[in-house]
């Protein structure tokens, strides 16, 4: 799949001062599309720089446009780029997700989707989120894997924090770390192999639990929602895509509610109470067609409910330990966000629901 994507040779610094201009010409040289015509009919826009990369929509005077993404710095560590790029191959035979139109160095360029990400308190556009989401995750799995990645992930996370890679600490910032070493990642390692025995426990309501392409990073602003044209929502932002229980998006998508205004967001008054959560729920499984045969389907809405809110102590462990690391490996992000600070918080809130957890087995 990936070979049927053009690819240029070439690396872009976000940091060079005239950066806009060098991607505008890169665009207008590189892709054959009808709507470039020159660079005096094009504008560029950086769109954010977001908290792992750098986003710059092109477009022309009649809406057509692409977005350039620039991968953060050193975040090949973190995320599998290549698997991001196949998932977005992938996601776009079934409308889910822009295509791919170019790949560089470090870096791609895809369709721009026209919409405005949708607020956190909007809750009439949260249970359109719900529907957009069953319908997400309806798609089949890519590949004939069955066996989720939530755990393959976190030890991939805790196997860069703890020491053993060599490879992070010939690029890590030595006086970042300094800020870490109160944490004991081989406690964390400990509860990782503890989550991975509650989740394949056999004939448990974890091993039950359908697997789904999840998109794992469901806050309110990777849903756009395009008011003027189509009145659909679309997804964007795909890095953190794998197989994971479908119920991980939903009850990350409700702890994203809190936002990400500061670095220590109110879990416990944005998180929505049950009436909220069940009134979403029927929204989702009435569009989940992937679940019209499965083990959920013997489940009570509560029940359902009972188990998201004990997946919120692995959902927050992690968003702690993948903001450690791009404290580390990205510092200079750090002059805009907090992450030591937020990732510390997101341990706290680890550690307040991680019995909830690990009682869930019985």
């Amino acid at each position: 799949m990936l070979s049927s994507i053009s690819h240029e040779n070439i690396n872009f610094d976000p940091n060079e001062q005239d950066i806009e201009s060098i991607v505008l010409n890169f665009v207008s040289n590189s892709l054959k599309q009808n709507w470039i015509k020159s660079n005096s009919s094009l504008t560029i826009k950086k769109l954010t720089d977001g908290l792992s990369n750098i986003l710059f929509a092109v477009y022309s005077h009649e809406n057509n446009g692409v977005v350039v993404k620039i991968y953060g710095k050193n975040s090949d560590l973190i995320v599998d780029r290549q698997a991001e790029i196949r998932y977005l191959i992938y996601l776009a035979q079934f409308h889910m997700s822009p295509s791919i139109l170019l790949t560089f160095n470090n870096g791609f360029i895809y369709e721009y989707l026209s919409g405005s990400p949708i607020s956190n308190d909007d809750e009439k556009k949260s249970l359109l989120i719900a529907r957009k989401l069953a319908e997400f995750h309806s798609i089949p799995l890519i590949d004939k894997q069955v066996k989720g990645q939530l755990v393959e992930k976190l030890r991939h996370y805790i196997n860069l924090l703890n020491g053993t890679n060599e490879e992070l600490y010939k690029r890590i910032k030595l006086s970042l770390s300094s800020y870490l070493n109160d944490i004991s990642w081989l406690k964390i390692t400990e509860d990782i192999n503890k989550i991975e025995e509650i989740i394949d426990k056999k004939n448990s309501k974890w091993s039950n639990l359908t697997i789904v392409v999840c998109h794992n990073d469901t806050q309110c602003l990777n849903f756009l929602y395009d008011e003027k044209k189509t009145n659909k929502i679309s997804l964007i932002d795909f890095e953190h895509c794998s197989r994971n229980f479908w119920l991980f998006d939903v009850f990350n998508h409700f702890i994203e509610y809190a936002g990400l205004d500061n670095e220590e967001p109110d879990y416990d008054n944005k998180y929505p109470k049950r009436n909220k959560q069940k009134q979403w729920l029927e929204i989702y499984l009435s569009n989940a067609l992937f679940l019209n045969d499965k083990f959920e389907k013997q489940m009570s809405i509560d029940e359902l409910c009972d188990l998201g809110d004990c997946l919120r102590a692995p959902i927050h462990l992690y968003w702690s330990l993948w903001s450690f690391l791009e404290a580390l490996l990205n510092h200079q992000s750090m002059d805009k966000f907090d992450y030591v600070k937020y990732g510390r918080y997101r341990l706290k809130q680890y550690e307040k629901y991680k019995q909830e957890f690990f009682s869930s087995v019985n």
